[in-house]
């Protein structure tokens, strides 16, 4: 089985792993799978690190645009968030590439976001570890959820991971330094389902 890593900072060692490797722009290595987006973190100089985004997305090993998204715990404006964030939509649209979203406290103007776009590519909030109405709210409104770390020891969480529909959702690492397979193996004995993880790579690299 490919244990597919949809979001990760870190490289993996494992044999069976399949990461793809959140890049910024101005210090992306293109050797491997990635994807690039300016953070809502780091918006300082957006304009510099949005100079490189379009050549660093058409590459041929980028899977996915970002992440990027809102945050609304942090002092940056919103509104230039909103921009950047419409930026990254835009550019998923035009390459035909996946969108990787941070969201924080948000949700509702990711939706509204969604639904203004309309965008035929795929949008997925990474690390999400939200309730369950958030959840089937954001699915309802067709974006899928990633789940991480969290996963291993929140009984809430898996509560509505469980009830999830099928094909909604992926797994990740994030930041952390454990195995993908760890979190896979949580994942299964939630689900009792192993169809439901033997697919998850198609959505970023069809066969």
């Amino acid at each position: 089985m490919v244990f597919f890593d949809m979001h990760s900072h870190n490289l993996s060692e494992e044999e069976n792993a399949l990461v793809i490797l959140n890049q910024y722009p101005l210090s992306a290595q293109t050797e491997g799978l990635f994807s690039v987006g300016i953070h809502p973190w780091y918006l300082e100089d957006w304009e510099k690190q949005w100079t490189k985004m379009r050549p660093l997305a058409s590459h041929q090993n980028c899977l996915a645009v970002g992440e990027c998204g809102l945050d609304k715990n942090i002092s940056t404006h919103f509104e230039l968030q909103q921009e950047i964030f419409k930026k990254h939509i835009e550019l998923s649209e035009e390459l035909k590439k996946p969108l990787i979203i941070h969201c924080v406290k948000a949700y509702d103007e990711v939706i509204r976001l969604k639904k203004q776009y309309k965008p035929e590519q795929m949008w997925v909030i990474h690390g999400f570890r939200k309730n369950e109405k958030t959840a089937l709210n954001l699915i309802k409104a067709g974006i899928k959820l990633s789940f991480g770390k969290a996963l291993l020891s929140d009984e809430s969480l898996q509560k509505t991971f469980r009830n999830l529909p099928q094909d909604s959702f992926f797994l990740e690492t994030d930041n952390a330094h454990i195995p993908i397979s760890h979190i896979y193996q949580k994942a299964i004995e939630i689900r009792q389902n192993l169809d439901d993880f033997t697919k998850m790579k198609m959505f970023f690299i069809p066969e």
